[in-house]
């Protein structure tokens, strides 16, 4: 692999630069967090460190509120001084967030488990018997630095093919898989993924999305450290009391760059009111990834957001994965064309009548970023030719060896990686059309659980989640429609069975309304927790 400069090489020249600013965006107020100041509190976090034992080579269980942007940013940069692996994992603010903690801290025993004071107590409370020696605990804020702090930071010399991170799963299920990058696979990433993005010293990142999560953390942690771009901090929960705080931040700080699930733009929509006086044209792209993406709803976002100067092809859809720690693909260039969806075949068991009757929602993700291919197979693992949907395997040098302290052998076939994604590539460009496991068999026949959301939201738009259920003791097979709506008691739930059954052929066992569903920090639909509630009738 090619010699690149080191993440510690990077942010020394980061620290002493004073072009690339950090701002933070609470209730509505810009701050600047300065240099100068992160720099103290790096120092004052490596003392803290060295004084518990932590050593070069070690990996250690992140547990620092992503809230807390000049704790997180600063614990973190301390560790990558010292050659310390993170391991991002969300913080323990509830009990299932610790009992995730718990299986990832038996999986890693000689792990320590860094947190702020208030994750420290959920901790605490929720596992009575964690053994205290593992908890390290950081200030969250420090109003005086200790007087015998270094004047300068002793940056270790990194192994490339050390471990420099790695990042847990966002929660939606149970069993939380630690995707595990070397620094250089983790460096050559932040290379391409540069390329890819096309970023210039002269960007300022602005995001909302969770610090713990790989887009979160790539765009506005490290890509900002690496490639000296500016970066403005949001907090999620902000943006979800009052989305229109999103813009608002944009508008004062000239952003170029940002990103939102395809939750964001809905919630945005119908939070205006008639009072916003945005700026807009500074806008070079809004990244959208993590879920097969809306061509309707883009199409009114970019409408209604161009009367403030957005330009039309600002949203960019993007195909990434956690085990890339980013993106696969990017459509930056706006390719569109024109598909013939009755020249689209299969090469595995699915209905491919089902994508050609949704095939005006069908967004193109765009093509590989430098040094990342991509394949279609069929279920022998064999490639198919392009127009055929398959599986999704993808290859690089940058991609994760695997997952931390777990069996990874079956993510990968021939050096391939198993995306569990199902897809087909057309002239070069990729199209997601859903995942394996969202595949469920009824009455005979496979049945895709996105298409029964994709028919229920082009019918009444709304947001909703199909979850399946197998009982094989019973031999009986049910699928459970959950719908957000602001008025739940209005859902007409016999409407939307018989619309399933008109459409589909077959039945709901049930159609559950709510005034929101449950979903991870990233804004995914976290369908076994959705599931699990209902079933423990706790909806």
């Amino acid at each position: 692999m090619e010699k690149l400069p080191s993440l510690n090489e990077r942010l020394q020249e980061y620290l002493d630069d004073s072009q690339s600013k950090i701002s933070l965006v609470k209730g509505g107020v810009v701050s600047p967090f300065s240099k100068a100041e992160l720099k103290l509190r790096i120092l004052c976090a490596r003392k803290t460190f060295q004084e518990a034992g932590l050593k070069q080579g070690d990996t250690v269980i992140f547990q620092i509120n992503a809230a807390s942007k000049k704790a997180f940013v600063a614990n973190f940069f301390a560790l990558v001084s010292l050659g310390i692996a993170p391991a991002l994992l969300t913080a323990a603010r509830s009990k299932d967030h610790v009992t995730r903690l718990i299986r990832v801290a038996n999986e890693n025993p000689e792990a320590a488990i860094i947190a702020d004071p208030e994750t420290s107590e959920f901790i605490k409370f929720f596992w009575k018997d964690c053994d205290a020696k593992r908890l390290i605990v950081v200030p969250e804020e420090i109003t005086e630095y200790p007087k015998d702090l270094p004047s300068e930071i002793e940056y270790a010399d990194v192994d490339p093919k050390s471990l420099a991170l790695v990042l847990y799963s966002s929660g939606s299920t149970s069993d939380p898989k630690g995707v595990m990058m070397t620094n250089e696979r983790f460096l050559l990433m932040l290379k391409n993924l540069n390329i890819g993005l096309k970023t210039s010293s002269k960007d300022i990142w602005l995001q909302w999305m969770p610090l713990e999560h790989a887009f979160g953390v790539v765009t506005l942690v490290l890509i900002p450290m690496y490639y000296k771009t500016g970066a403005v901090h949001m907090d999620a929960a902000e943006f979800i009391q009052n989305p229109k705080c999103w813009f608002d931040a944009i508008s004062k700080t000239r952003a170029t760059k940002t990103s939102a699930p395809n939750f964001a733009y809905p919630l945005l929509l119908k939070a205006l009111d008639g009072s916003e006086n945005w700026d807009l044209s500074c806008i070079d792209f809004i990244l959208n990834g993590g879920e097969p993406v809306s061509k309707k709803i883009f199409a009114e976002f970019t409408e209604t957001m161009g009367k403030f100067g957005m330009h039309k092809d600002a949203i960019v859809p993007l195909y990434g994965l956690t085990e890339a720690l980013g993106a696969v693909t990017f459509n930056m260039t706006h390719e569109y064309p024109e598909l013939d969806i009755n020249q689209i075949s299969t090469g595995i068991d699915f209905d491919i009548q089902g994508l050609r009757d949704n095939a005006k929602d069908l967004v193109c993700q765009g093509r590989a970023i430098p040094e990342m291919q991509i394949r279609i197979c069929d279920d022998d693992n064999k490639p198919l030719p392009e127009n055929t949907v398959g599986c999704i395997q993808v290859f690089s040098d940058y991609i994760t060896t695997g997952y931390l302290k777990k069996d990874s052998s079956s993510m990968f076939v021939d050096g391939w990686l198993d995306t569990g994604d199902l897809g087909f590539l057309s002239n070069g460009l990729l199209y997601v059309v859903g995942r394996k496991k969202d595949m469920f068999f009824i009455h005979g026949k496979n049945i895709y659980l996105r298409d029964i959301e994709q028919v229920v939201t082009a019918k009444y738009g709304y947001r909703c989640a199909a979850c399946g259920v197998n009982d094989s003791a019973a031999s009986t097979n049910s699928i459970y429609l959950f719908v957000e709506s602001n008025e739940p008691e209005k859902v007409d739930v016999k409407k939307l069975k018989d619309l399933v059954f008109s459409e589909m052929g077959f039945g709901l066992k049930d159609v559950i309304p709510l005034k929101s569903l449950v979903v991870t920090a990233t804004g995914k639909v976290a369908k076994q927790k959705l599931l699990a509630a209902y079933q423990e009738g706790k909806l």
